[in-house]
């Protein structure tokens, strides 16, 4: 209520009670009865006003997230500001309640996962020190057999070595994850030739997607080939993207190309990796992303594997200020882009 219209009904009031003093004992009763209504409706109209503006600050201070304010409840008052008062107090415990329930459950899964980044990093250390020994005496062994001329046991030190080394690469996978996850792992940007790492990769992946019964076909456009990143963990994306492709597709045709770009007015190198395998469905394009994550089961226990190797090829794909995406049709085949910045910033 405004001080004028205060001012005013008080005026109203004095006026009647002035009149009742000179009118009729009957005419004077009821004015006096009629100035004190009038006082006693603006008195209501008053604390009906007061509480209005504390439920309005209350519920401004709960979209503030501040769930702590409570409103006084007031005897002879408005049943129904009171009523509306009651229900938000108990709405403002109830979610008072739930927030500090939800600080405590983040709390504790944050160091949660803290604490299985440490571990999985401690336990991959200690797994990869053992079995990089084990690695190291095969060869040893391996070259005094060859010395001695001992086919048999070459054969099968051979494929212990082969297991050792796949198993090698699983461990490493979960300690990159790990690190990764814990903020560990860092990237050492430097000036790095393109043209030239390709090359190394498509050498170094030759024999094993011949293996497979596979082409690889390189097809490089680039006119300015240096590049500012981290060459180790450009390879270890694009062996994770080829392997993936490799493993995937069986006597069909595996494509690398670069290519310069210009996205948002800045350049960029774009680095596709096609396939014609088996595919991915529509529905499940971004789930490859996901830790632990294949197409389905099936081709979990047909093809091997974690999972981890394009989740781990995304993140650093971003550590590297790039990204990585994927388009694919079933038994078509899938093609994964990964685009990097073409200047140093």
């Amino acid at each position: 209520m405004s001080d004028s219209k205060r001012q005013a009904d008080d005026g109203r009031a004095a006026a009647l009670l002035r009149a009742a003093e000179s009118a009729a004992p009957a005419d004077a009763a009821l004015l006096r009865a009629a100035a004190e209504e009038l006082l006693a409706l603006r008195r209501y109209q008053s604390r009906s006003e007061q509480q209005m503006a504390e439920l309005f600050e209350t519920i401004t201070a709960y979209a503030a997230l501040d769930y702590e304010r409570r409103i006084a409840i007031h005897e002879h008052n408005d049943d129904i500001t009171n009523a509306m008062a009651i229900g938000l107090n108990m709405m403002g415990e109830e979610l008072s309640h739930t927030m500090r329930a939800l600080v405590t459950a983040r709390d504790e899964a944050l160091a949660a996962s803290r604490a299985k980044s440490a571990f999985l990093a401690n336990i991959s250390h200690e797994l990869r020190t053992p079995l990089n020994a084990i690695i190291g005496y095969a060869e040893l062994i391996r070259e005094d057999l060859v010395e001695s001329e001992q086919v048999g046991p070459i054969l099968d030190l051979d494929r212990l070595m082969i297991a050792s080394r796949h198993l090698l690469n699983l461990i490493q996978d979960v300690l990159d994850i790990a690190r990764i996850e814990a903020g560990r792992l860092e990237v050492r940007p430097e000036s790095v030739d393109l043209r030239e790492l390709l090359g190394d990769l498509a050498a170094t992946m030759g024999p094993s997607v011949a293996a497979t019964g596979n082409v690889l076909r390189v097809d490089i456009d680039l006119r300015q080939p240096l590049l500012h990143t981290d060459p180790l963990r450009l390879q270890q994306v694009l062996l994770n993207v080829l392997g993936n492709a490799n493993k995937f597709t069986l006597g069909g045709l595996i494509s690398l190309s670069a290519r310069e770009a210009i996205v948002d007015g800045r350049p960029i190198v774009a680095i596709a990796i096609a396939d014609t395998g088996i595919g991915i469905p529509a529905d499940q394009l971004e789930a490859v992303f996901n830790a632990f994550t294949q197409v389905d089961n099936t081709a979990t226990r047909r093809f091997g594997g974690t999972g981890l190797g394009l989740t781990i090829s995304r993140r650093l794909c971003e550590m590297l200020g790039g990204s990585i995406t994927v388009e694919s049709q079933l038994q078509r085949g899938s093609t994964f882009t990964i685009r990097l910045p073409a200047d140093p910033a």
